[in-house]
């Protein structure tokens, strides 16, 4: 699959923040909350993502993290 050239950044990001997620452990497990947003605008900055796009990135960047939430939480 090809990834267009306007969703690049969101994937960008999403890489670079693969590893700031915010983790909930207790005594049913590891729940993988969401991406910590202040890495997430850091990530942005850093990557040189111009702030008339950054809007745009960060909703498909939710779109990312919400598909990936499922597979993270996955319990089979």
């Amino acid at each position: 699959m090809e990834l267009s050239p306007e969703l690049w950044p969101a994937w960008q990001c999403f890489l670079a923040t693969w590893s700031q997620w915010r983790v909930i452990a207790g005594m049913g497990g590891v729940f993988y909350e969401g991406i910590d947003h202040s890495s997430l605008h850091a990530c942005m900055e850093l990557l040189g993502i111009k702030k008339k796009q950054r809007r745009e990135t960060f909703m498909h960047v939710l779109t990312l993290e919400s598909e990936a939430r499922k597979l993270r939480n996955d319990r089979n």
